[in-house]
């Protein structure tokens, strides 16, 4: 770790509480309309070395001076939070979703304009986060066109906006208060609906993804298909797609076999550091081992496109219902993500075999047992109508049987004995006379 002393004058080492965070640079470039010039900001690693970062600052320095011999249309001159939006934009944009987060930050341009950054007051965050989550709008389809609709904004959009407001904020006043902090994320209290299927619906899918990739121009088609054997690969071991993005050969035993399965980076991140638990291997179906040596064989097991993957799940989904069309079977439903197909449908398909939650937990990786119930939801509501139903048989009043009478002395056509009277009169015990 370098001391200040060290750095030349524009970079700054950042931190986090007493951790060392990385490294940001400044650079003072001529830009059209600022007398002074415009400073523009980048974060690096800890990684990055001095050279990199001084080869940034003159990279920019070239390019300002080249736009403007070039006349080159800038944007209009902005001040207060949207030029501070802009410097944070500049600052963030090696992020791996940072169109998401420009889209994020434009709507909060939008609604605080020009104004200084130092007058915004956290109820007014509040109140914005407050409006989104009752009447949006929200982008919908109408005839193959996206609208807008005064529509309710899901808990997780909602929250999505106010962090990236939040870590404009950590970014570029990183020892002020942190106004957007004082806000707290939606909770999304909608009943988490059961969406596993089975097995013989997925494979059903996976039947209708062709087994070849999409011809480049000018080029032709090869075998093996990344979306297919990704697919198979979710749907036989139960992680996710970063999961297998971040999947390695050697977290793989095929002798027993299991799977060490890559921590989830989900949700957000804590301001505290944690001690992480260690990593537990999973058991693997035996199904499961050709697959996944058919997955690193292809090298699979790289980060790829959820949205392309959705997109090609979609098409199997819908080239499914039309062959269930003609042959009068019910539809798919093709609203179902394409982790209800995989991840979902595994949990359901564990739960269904083991009837044990705790076989779903170990399974799935899960830390809590309520988070697995939830995954169970299918089979635990197919088995309470199988209960229901076998109640419902043995709540109904059985019919009235009616006592058959014996004619001469036989039924069935057998002989039967006269009944024995409990207590018959005719056998009393008579008094002895006296001697």
């Amino acid at each position: 770790m370098r001391t200040p002393d060290d750095l030349p004058e524009g970079i700054q080492q950042t931190f986090r509480g007493s951790t060392w965070r990385g490294y940001r640079v400044n650079v003072l470039v001529p830009w059209p309309g600022y007398p002074e010039g415009r400073r523009l900001t980048k974060r690096f690693l800890t990684t990055a070395t001095i050279a990199e970062m001084i080869a940034w600052r003159e990279d920019q320095r070239v390019d300002a001076r080249r736009r403007v011999l070039a006349g080159t249309p800038l944007p209009p001159i902005v001040v207060g939070f949207a030029e501070d939006a802009e410097r944070y934009l500049a600052a963030v944009q090696t992020l791996p979703q940072f169109e998401q987060r420009r889209y994020h930050i434009k709507l909060w341009v939008d609604l605080f304009g020009e104004r200084a950054s130092a007058s915004i007051a956290s109820h007014e965050i509040r109140a914005q986060r407050d409006r989104w989550r009752l009447r949006g709008p929200k982008w919908t389809l109408e005839d193959g066109a996206r609208v807008l609709k005064p529509l309710p904004l899901s808990a997780q959009e909602v929250n999505l906006r106010l962090r990236a407001l939040e870590n404009m904020w950590t970014v570029l006043w990183p020892n002020e208060p942190n106004i957007v902090r004082d806000v707290p994320e939606c909770i999304d209290d909608r009943e988490p609906a059961a969406r596993g299927q089975s097995f013989a619906l997925a494979y059903e899918i996976l039947k209708h993804m062709p087994d070849t990739t999409t011809p480049t121009k000018d080029g032709a088609a090869e075998v093996g298909s990344l979306s297919r054997i990704r697919f198979e690969t979710m749907l036989l071991t139960g992680l996710t797609h970063k999961q297998i993005g971040m999947l390695k050969e050697t977290d793989v035993d095929y002798s027993v076999p299991s799977v060490i399965a890559p921590r989830r980076l989900k949700g957000r991140v804590s301001r505290r550091a944690r001690p992480q638990k260690t990593r537990q291997a999973r058991q693997l179906l035996p199904r499961a081992v050709p697959v996944l040596q058919k997955f690193f064989a292809m090298g699979a097991n790289r980060p790829f496109s959820r949205s392309s993957f959705w997109r090609t799940v979609k098409r199997a989904v819908h080239a499914a219902n039309l062959e269930r069309a003609e042959l009068g079977l019910p539809l798919l439903d093709e609203t179902l993500r394409p982790y209800d197909w995989t991840r979902h449908t595994f949990g359901t398909e564990v739960y269904r075999t083991a009837k044990n939650l705790k076989t779903v937990q170990e399974l799935l990786g899960h830390s809590d047992i309520n988070q697995s119930a939830i995954y169970a939801q299918s089979a635990v509501r197919e088995h309470t109508a199988i209960v229901l139903a076998e109640l419902d048989k043995r709540a109904r009043p059985m019919p009235p049987v009616t006592p058959r009478r014996r004619q001469g002395g036989t039924v069935g056509g057998t002989s039967s004995p006269p009944p024995t009277p409990l207590f018959d009169r005719s056998l009393r015990l008579r008094k002895r006379p006296k001697p």
